[in-house]
């Protein structure tokens, strides 16, 4: 302990972002990317366009195709589409049988769809760090805890909010960097408490699983059991015959009088449709409610007659789900998810300029040795810098690699990685870290560039479409990317002069 209570706080901010830093800002950047989930798969996608039918359209289309081909199935699913990911698809099972058929914006089944993982990389990677099975879920919430504690030690770091808030010396470059990261961190304080304990909530059960398993069966999936409210299992029953219908209409326009927002299903389940008994369960969309689960309602298939729906959640599961749906923000409409996505950004750069602040005053104090502050100033190069040229490589690989690659997906999962472990590499190697600044940052800057050059060449007819069909939602990825790569460079023109706060 230091000899006064801040003097241990502000040692605490210190080490736990020198400990986490780069953890922690590879989190956040991949949780950032993930508010634009679907648009980023929209746009890996080349096949996905504006599907601009109405609801009723699209949901009489798949009943027929599905009574056409799927007739004998245990369950129907039919998934609509959204104006952030335009994915209309249909699904069935047979027993431990599955299968999936998209459709185009025609009302066509596409044979074939691109391989990628596309935005759910992100998302996944923001949470599971890709260690799903070896403890990654169990890192990133320590992680969380770890902001959580830097985020108040900061707050006794900085006790002049207003001060520091109004304090920005932009010609002084060290001294700007403190003040922008006290500027960041006061801005994104709610912002980061928010996402921090909603994120430890998600799992909170399974980072404290010692309750469930000492009054549960099978521990965490028993307690779901018990606070998750679900439909009891059909009893068996009579065949339907082959030329009943299942009353869709009826149903549909049953919801439409409570249901009056703009294109409100987002996904039908039919439960035995074969059967007289069948039930036909419709799920709202989600951007009606802050909660991760939305609104369902049960039918009778055959007579379109409301049945006895889900029972109310417990409140700690409801609490849950509204945590869970403040963390994704499915509810948020495009300006409130560009505020989220910005307060992302401002939050990435709290911890990158934390870092880089903590190389500085080390070696202006000469308190470390020359090898640690070698690799700490390098790791932040390729922690900082190198992320980005991987998430910008991932991209990349997106657009060049083959679409008949064989595990196209995991090559472009691969390409991430493997650009990742070269900045690494390059950092480590280079003469100076404010070379690797530079040159990295230059990397990522021609990497934007390519890739709207890539997509103006290779994608025209694409982006042709996307002008006559007004799908801003593409299109807009290619001002962005010309945006951004003119930031990076920008950027690492400054870094050729100044290196990162020198």
């Amino acid at each position: 302990m230091k000899a006064t209570f801040r003097k241990s706080m502000i040692w605490l901010h210190t080490y736990l972002g020198v400990f986490c830093g780069w953890l922690l800002f590879a989190i956040f950047v991949t949780g950032t990317l993930s508010y634009f989930t679907p648009e980023m798969t929209r746009y890996l996608m080349p096949e996905r366009h504006v599907i601009s039918l109405p609801q009723d359209t699209l949901i009489d289309h798949s009943f027929a195709f599905l009574k056409e081909n799927a007739s004998d199935a245990d369950e129907w699913r039919v998934h609509l589409p959204t104006d952030r990911n335009a994915h209309w698809y249909v699904q069935w099972r047979k027993d431990k049988s599955r299968k999936k058929v998209t459709f185009n914006a025609d009302t066509a089944a596409l044979e074939k769809e691109m391989e990628t993982k596309g935005g759910l990389f992100f998302r996944n990677f923001h949470y599971t760090l890709q260690l799903r099975g070896y403890g990654g879920r169990y890192i990133v919430g320590i992680a969380a805890m770890a902001m959580l504690l830097a985020i108040f030690t900061g707050i006794f770091t900085h006790r002049r909010f207003f001060r520091d808030f109004f304090t920005l010396r932009p010609h002084k470059l060290k001294k700007w960097l403190t003040d922008f990261h006290a500027l960041a961190g006061i801005l994104t304080l709610p912002f980061c408490i928010m996402i921090c304990v909603s994120g430890i909530f998600i799992y909170a059960i399974m980072y404290m699983p010692y309750a469930a398993n000492s009054h549960f069966e099978r521990g965490e999936k028993g307690v779901n059991k018990q606070i998750i409210p679900s439909l009891a299992q059909l009893p068996p029953a009579q065949k339907v015959q082959e030329q009943t219908q299942i009353q869709i209409s009826r149903i549909t326009s049953t919801l439409a009088k409570t249901w009056q927002e703009p294109n409100p299903i987002a996904k039908i389940t039919v439960e035995k449709p074969q059967f007289s008994n069948s039930r036909t369960i419709v799920e709202r969309s989600k951007a009606t409610t802050v909660s991760n689960r939305a609104e369902r309602a049960v039918f009778h298939s055959y007579t379109g007659d409301v049945l006895p729906g889900y029972e109310n959640e417990t409140v700690p599961a409801q609490i849950r789900r509204v945590l869970y749906g403040l963390h994704q923000a499915n509810y948020a409409p495009i300006g409130m998810r560009w505020l989220l996505f910005a307060l992302g950004v401002a939050g990435c750069a709290l911890i990158a300029t934390g870092n880089i602040i903590w190389v500085n005053q080390r070696k202006k104090s000469n308190k470390q040795s020359r090898l640690t502050l070698a690799l700490m100033e390098k790791g932040n190069v390729a922690a900082i810098m190198g992320l980005v040229l991987a998430c910008i490589s991932f991209f990349l690989a997106n657009k060049l690699l083959p679409e008949t690659m064989a595990m196209r997906s995991e090559w472009e999962i691969n390409s991430f990685f493997i650009v990742w472990l070269a900045s690494f590499h390059h950092a480590l190697y280079s003469g100076s870290a404010r070379r690797a600044w530079y040159q990295q940052t230059l990397l990522a800057s021609l990497f934007c560039f390519s890739l709207v050059m890539i997509e103006l060449s290779m994608y025209f007819s694409r982006i042709q479409h996307g002008v006559i069909t007004g799908d801003m939602t593409y299109l807009s990825f290619i001002p962005a990317f010309l945006v951004f790569g003119g930031l990076l460079l920008i950027l690492a023109r400054k870094f050729r002069r100044h290196g990162a706060g020198q």
